[in-house]
């Protein structure tokens, strides 16, 4: 069956209202991944709350326009072939998640390029981003850095302490066995 121009409209609207959320949008070629793969990619990235689909080119230029995306952005020359975009709210986890699918899966589906908070970047680029550990790991770190000194702090001082009744209590036992 036919995709009317309505449904067209649709799906067009649809994405450019997902799309403008999304932190980051990759475009990738997913040509020679089965479909058992495919679904296995899918499911991941539900998972971690990212989004997979594929979208025609003609569509996606459209959407890239409605968005006010400007036609000299890199990403317009990636829309060739099979596209498929893997998008969600965080910058980080679609091209982790591609890369580490692609690791394990003879490579595909293969980065193209995309866009990371407006902003379009080539394949070494996001490559480079998808090194960088995430939010929550960021955040873990400083709170590790920021806690150290305290529990030091923490230890030093309760070592003084037990010193204090350490003597304190020798100074008891002291005049306990004067008496």
């Amino acid at each position: 069956m036919a995709v009317t121009r309505i449904q067209k409209e649709k799906t067009v609207e649809v994405l450019v209202d997902e799309l403008s959320r999304a932190g980051s949008i990759i475009l990738t070629d997913f040509t020679g991944i089965n479909v058992a793969d495919m679904t296995e990619l899918r499911s991941g990235m539900r998972e971690n709350e990212v989004t997979f689909k594929v979208v025609k080119n003609t569509l996606l230029r459209r959407i890239f326009r409605e968005m006010e995306i400007s036609e000299d952005e890199d990403v317009y020359r990636l829309m060739e072939g099979p596209t498929a975009l893997a998008y969600a709210g965080d910058e980080v986890i679609p091209i982790k998640m591609i890369k580490k699918f692609a690791e394990a899966h003879k490579g595909l589906p293969i980065v193209k390029g995309g866009l990371v908070s407006g902003s379009s970047y080539g394949v070494e680029e996001l490559m480079k981003l998808a090194e960088t550990p995430s939010r929550e790991e960021l955040l873990a770190k400083f709170m590790g850095s920021a806690m150290s000194p305290l529990q030091g702090f923490v230890t030093v001082s309760s070592g003084i302490i037990k010193k204090l009744l350490y003597a304190l209590n020798a100074v008891k036992e002291s005049k306990e066995n004067q008496a």
